[in-house]
């Protein structure tokens, strides 16, 4: 990676993050006071205009690029990297995203971990997918590692994989949804879902209608992990088709 793939790559990020925290501002302003209200709405919109802003400069830098080699063969139809203006080693087939420290107790987190972990079985036994699942390494939340650490090698594999999944539990200021915009700006194919009573930050729903240059994107909702290990089950690689 050079200087300036390195350098889109922590603007995708910081936007990402803008956005994600920008919709976890306006959560947050329902119940304040009209004074208190008004500033954190103001908030809101001023992050929310700089991570998009950040999100088109990026995209305008790659759009000017020096166009392909005409005589280099086009990416199969069923890629999940076509039409990515850079090129990426894939080590995962599939990143699966579910919040870890933001659960509020020790018995919250080991319980959806549980959950989560029969997601991965799922997809590995129906799809034959090799997944990444940060909390697959971690029983417990004493077993976390530095948050710089875990960041780090999140990141690195994020930037490896194919596809996108995210499992959002409750209404939590997660990083998942900063994984989740870095995804999308990666361009890769994702699919979300979330309990009937959480909003997606408004970049992340039905993300592929805002622009071309955006994968493929699923929203869905569910009651119980029973309902996405089925849709696995019936549906296997095609669920992100």
């Amino acid at each position: 990676m050079n200087d300036r793939d390195g350098l889109q790559g922590f603007l995708t990020f910081l936007g990402a993050g803008l956005n994600a925290t920008a919709s976890i501002i306006v959560g947050l302003a329902a119940g304040k006071s009209d004074n208190n209200r008004a500033f954190l709405v103001f908030s809101a919109v001023f992050l929310g205009i700089l991570g998009i802003s950040l999100f088109l400069v990026v995209l305008m830098n790659r759009r000017r690029r020096p166009a392909a080699d005409p005589s280099a063969a086009d990416p199969p139809a069923d890629d999940p990297l076509a039409g990515n203006g850079n090129a990426r080693p894939i080590t995962y087939d599939v990143f699966l995203s579910s919040p870890m420290a933001s659960l509020p107790s020790d018995e919250d987190y080991e319980s959806h971990r549980l959950g989560i972990l029969r997601v991965l079985e799922a997809l590995e036994r129906d799809c034959r997918f090799k997944v990444y699942y940060a909390g697959e390494r971690h029983p417990t939340k004493a077993s976390f590692e530095r948050p710089d650490v875990g960041a780090h090698r999140d990141s690195a594999a994020l930037r490896e994989s194919a596809r996108f999944l995210l499992v959002m539990p409750k209404d939590l200021v997660s990083s998942s949804y900063v994984e989740a915009g870095y995804a999308l700006a990666l361009g890769i194919p994702s699919v979300y879902y979330h309990q009937s009573d959480i909003r997606l930050p408004f970049m992340l729903r039905q993300a592929a209608q805002y622009s071309p240059d955006f994968p493929r994107c699923k929203e869905y909702e569910y009651q119980r992990i029973d309902d996405i290990v089925r849709d696995i089950e019936e549906s296997g690689t095609s669920l992100f088709d």
